[in-house]
């Protein structure tokens, strides 16, 4: 009998070891690993600003330039959708400027964009959402391919969501000089893609819609548990680059870039899909591979965030930027980890958010747990 199951364990590790070898990627080469992909914004470039020059008479006429940041956080983006709403019934939500989002504030940030008439939808994905329909768990076969789950339902749930005619409200906003940036990681060369989606849904690729998909599916793929998604850098190249998680290089996009507007009265508003504690919780992990990636990765991501959050905060406060900050209660933060897709919790997490944004001082005005010498004192 112990014969017979070893027996049956060697046919099968064979089988997956086998499926294993099958899997490759797409073609590449040296020649386009580090190419910053045609409607890819060019972060070096200093002459670079967050909207085309000939659109600045669109802007307010209160002077004004509003900015919304939306961070990674997986099944905690449940707070930033119930924020947005509790925004939109408070009556003071403005039209943004500037949307920017990664991984799943990736997904909001499209809907964010088009405004409050995607409310509704927002409460559906982040309260109604079970892991089922994000990933499937591939067993001991995906200790061999490149990642521990499947993410085809995630893909479907893009999919339902980015229609063609949300592809074409948001060319339209596009035009009138608004902007919307998704970051992605080129993990070839480890470099922060940040894209504009407006001008990929503007046309300019053979099939728009199909690479606007892709690119919302790669912000989201968490290196290991979600495979990367290989994107071709121009139109006409066959080679391709693969791409991952934004949060792996920026969990939340405020690159200095988007500071450089001429406006007096600007405003950056970040939610954080997420705790901003520095400690960490206390809780043991399982004795497997899943549960100790989840936790390591949860740790690492959660320190880059503070970092990149205070990053945002000083770029703020150097360009005459009002600074507004949400985040997810510590109460809530502890306990679970992004890729807990449990319903209970997340409508939870999305009701705190929308009372965070009704209660009379939805905003801090600076990042919690700075020190004494964390600020320039002139």
């Amino acid at each position: 009998m112990r014969l017979d199951i070893c027996l049956r364990w060697l046919c099968l590790s064979a089988a997956v070891l086998f499926l294993a070898a099958c899997v490759g990627r797409p073609a590449e080469n040296s020649s386009i690993r580090n190419i910053n992909p045609m409607e890819a914004v060019a972060l070096d470039d200093p002459a670079v600003m967050p909207v085309a020059a000939q659109t600045r008479a669109n802007f307010a006429p209160d002077n004004s330039f509003d900015i919304l940041a939306l961070s990674g956080g997986g099944a905690y983006g449940a707070y930033g959708a119930g924020v947005l709403s509790g925004w939109t019934q408070r009556g003071t939500r403005p039209q943004f400027d500037v949307v920017t989002g990664v991984s799943t504030g990736a997904l909001m940030s499209v809907l964010a964009f088009l405004g409050p008439r995607y409310d509704e939808l927002l409460r559906e994905l982040y309260t109604e959402t079970k892991a089922g329909d994000i990933f499937i768990d591939k067993g001991l076969k995906g200790l061999f391919t490149d990642s521990l789950y499947d993410n085809s339902p995630l893909q479907r749930q893009i999919e339902r969501v980015v229609t063609p005619q949300l592809i074409a409200d948001i060319a339209r906003e596009h035009a009138k000089g608004r902007r919307l940036y998704v970051a992605t990681t080129n993990l070839d060369a480890g470099q922060l893609i940040v894209w504009d989606m407006g001008e990929i849904a503007s046309g300019g690729r053979t099939n728009p819609e199909l690479h606007f998909r892709k690119v919302l599916r790669a912000s989201a793929a968490v290196p290991g548990f979600f495979p990367p998604v290989y994107i071709k850098p121009q139109r006409g190249v066959q080679l391709r680059q693969a791409h991952v998680d934004g949060g792996v290089k920026a969990p939340v996009l405020l690159a200095d870039f988007l500071f450089r507007v001429p406006q007096k009265n600007k405003n950056l508003y970040v939610i954080v899909n997420d705790s901003l504690s520095a400690d960490d919780p206390v809780e043991p992990i399982d004795g497997n591979l899943a549960s100790i990636a989840r936790k390591s990765i949860s740790t690492l991501t959660r320190q880059l965030l503070i970092q990149t959050v205070y990053r945002g905060y000083a770029r703020a406060s150097n360009s005459g930027t009002k600074f507004h900050l949400a985040s997810v209660p510590d109460s809530l933060g502890q306990g679970n980890t992004s890729l807990e897709f449990n319903r209970e919790q997340m409508r939870k997490l999305y009701e705190a958010g929308r009372q965070q944004a009704l209660a009379p001082s939805p905003w801090l005005s600076r990042p919690p747990n700075i020190r004494t010498y964390d600020v320039s004192r002139r």
